[in-house]
């Protein structure tokens, strides 16, 4: 008596359908009513950054117009800082080793104490943190420009001198992210690693997202 044997590749047929037929249903639970969320939503927008012409590190003008097309992440330290400076331009640094294959991308440093902050103290201190010309920004220029005009009532952060150390300043470790037509889109604090996280998250939405 012959036995009829099924051909392996029959077997292997049957044993793919059974498998889809159990993975379509489960596929379909997962998108349907476990409801993925949808991706965050876009940055939302703060106003618009202030219009300035400064000189960076490298004796360059750079102003707002310059700018206009580029994403740049903004924040404000001194060269003599006695407190968090070093560590925001820590973190700068690490942004603009992710980002320094991405040409609409920028970092733009202004200094709150441009009494001190020459072009030539901008320039080792950008060295300092491994600055790349014409990625990554130092700008000084007029005090009362930048601090007032710039900062405080450009960028609504505070800057106040500390009366007990002059040439010292208390202000603020945020990171203000700017997208290509000059919108404020998001404020970060660069001590607090969730604030980090969700400025990553906003600076690659901005990157993606069409002209407004």
């Amino acid at each position: 008596m012959t036995e009829n044997k099924v051909p392996n590749n029959k077997i292997r047929n049957r044993i793919f359908i059974l498998v889809v037929a159990i993975a379509l249903p489960l596929i379909f639970y997962y998108f349907f009513e476990l409801k993925v969320p949808p991706p965050p939503p876009a940055p939302k927008t703060y106003g618009d950054a202030p219009v300035f012409s400064l000189t960076d590190q490298d004796s360059s003008t750079l102003s707002n117009d310059d700018l206009k097309g580029f994403i740049y992440l903004a924040d404000f330290f001194f060269t003599s800082c006695k407190t968090i400076c070093p560590n925001l331009s820590k973190k700068f640094s690490e942004v603009q080793g992710y980002y320094k294959d991405q040409p609409r991308f920028k970092l733009v440093s202004f200094s709150i104490n441009p009494e001190v902050d020459s072009i030539p103290v901008l320039k080792k201190y950008a060295d300092q943190y491994g600055a790349i010309s014409n990625k990554w920004h130092f700008l000084t220029g007029s005090a009362n420009y930048l601090r007032d005009t710039i900062a405080v009532n450009g960028f609504k952060v505070p800057v106040v001198p500390d009366n007990a150390d002059p040439g010292q300043f208390t202000h603020t470790d945020m990171a203000v992210l700017v997208d290509g037509e000059g919108h404020i889109r998001g404020y970060f604090h660069l001590s607090e690693d969730a604030q980090i996280d969700s400025m990553y998250n906003a600076i690659e939405r901005v990157l993606v997202e069409k002209k407004r």
